[in-house]
């Protein structure tokens, strides 16, 4: 993957540049929702409702058409798209603001499906996966550090010159939402950025209640550890199964281009009945043999990737609460629980039940499991 990919569903980039059409057109309204400064507010609302998204797409070299959620961009035209909003507002800060301006609601299907999670550990699993399937130049992990807990945001590509906008965009929303569901009188331990403090330094400080530090090894929001289990105000086992599928059936990903990914996406539709090699190829719309060689030349196979999902299940499902063994092992196609079991200490190195003691703060346990 390099600049030129085209792996970013458009849909989803949506979210963050048609945010208009969510604004309340009240200048009091944005401006203290936004908490920016202009000298003209009346005039910034006029640009920001007046953006021609045929146009702001097509300069971007993207063809745009409205309601079309099956294109793909490109690395590089994400980042033309966000030097020509921070240029049309004469906002560098621009990430800070529109992160303030995102709700649950913005981040659609995957933010209902984040927040229903059982707890707080299960949310940032979720956040960390949709990132590698909705926005794969940015990489997102949960990582627990002794005391200490993080929501870590690396990248796996340059978005320069414009890294501190999806850095700002990501960390402000994300933080807003930790306090939605822990509780405002909790404060992180601080946010943390990689990169050096920008001009707009200063502006960070309206954003985050707690510490901003630069210059850090890696752009995290730090907090407790003993906050990975709690349990979450919106927890529905069932309404977050729910919105993921909902999500992927009307958002497609990365793996709707790169043919592993594509096949993993197709097995993830057909979890309890996973179809043979041929049938899946039928679906993708090729020859079993072109199937078999085209994984082949990706490094990967058929059987691999299948085994790649149902690790990711099975992890899901004990990640939800999920306990028994039996009522798993039939759900992923095993013929019975031991065999599942089998396949189980292969992909992880531990038996399910291993597994779900480390879960539990086991002593082997220092990394949130994405």
């Amino acid at each position: 993957m390099d600049v030129d990919t085209q792996c970013i569903p458009l849909g989803h980039i949506q979210t963050y540049f048609d945010l208009r059409k969510s604004l309340n057109p009240e200048v009091d309204w944005l401006l203290r929702k936004s908490k920016i400064q202009v000298r003209n507010p009346h005039e910034l609302l006029e640009v920001i409702v007046g953006i021609n998204p045929e146009e702001f797409y097509r300069k971007a070299g993207i063809d745009y058409c409205p309601g079309d959620t099956s294109r793909y961009i490109s690395t590089r035209q994400c980042i033309s798209l966000v030097q020509q909003a921070i240029d049309a507002l004469e906002m560098p800060y621009l990430g800070l603001a529109m992160g303030n301006l995102m709700t649950i609601s913005h981040h659609g299907m995957a933010g209902v499906a984040a927040v229903t999670q059982p707890t707080l550990r299960g949310c940032i699993e979720t956040v960390c996966r949709f990132c590698a399937e909705l926005f794969p130049p940015l990489e997102m992990n949960g990582v627990i550090e002794g005391e200490k807990a993080m929501l870590v945001i690396s990248e796996n590509i340059t978005l320069d010159p414009y890294k501190h906008f999806f850095h700002e965009v990501n960390m402000v929303s994300f933080y807003n939402i930790f306090l939605q569901l822990i509780g405002d009188d909790y404060q992180p331990h601080s946010v943390d950025f990689s990169y050096p403090e920008p001009p707009w330094g200063n502006i960070y400080r309206r954003y985050f209640r707690c510490p901003v530090r630069f210059d850090q090894p890696r752009t995290a929001i730090v907090g407790d550890a003993f906050l990975a289990e709690r349990e979450l105000p919106l927890a529905n086992r069932l309404m977050a199964i729910s919105a993921e599928k909902t999500l992927f059936e009307n958002i497609p990903t990365r793996a709707m281009r790169l043919l592993p990914l594509r096949l993993r996406r197709l097995l993830m539709r057909y979890y309890g009945a996973f179809p043979s090699l041929e049938r899946a190829a039928g679906d993708l719309g090729m020859s079993g043999r072109t199937l078999r060689r085209k994984l082949a030349e990706e490094g990967t196979s058929y059987q691999r990737e299948l085994d790649m999902v149902r690790q990711k299940l099975a992890e899901e499902y004990f990640a939800r609460g999920g306990e028994s063994v039996t009522e798993l092992s039939l759900m992923l196609g095993f013929a019975d629980s031991s065999a599942f079991a089998k396949a189980f200490r292969k992909w992880t190195g531990l038996s399910p039940s291993e597994y779900q003691l480390q879960r539990e703060g086991g002593p082997d346990s220092n990394r949130v499991s994405v």
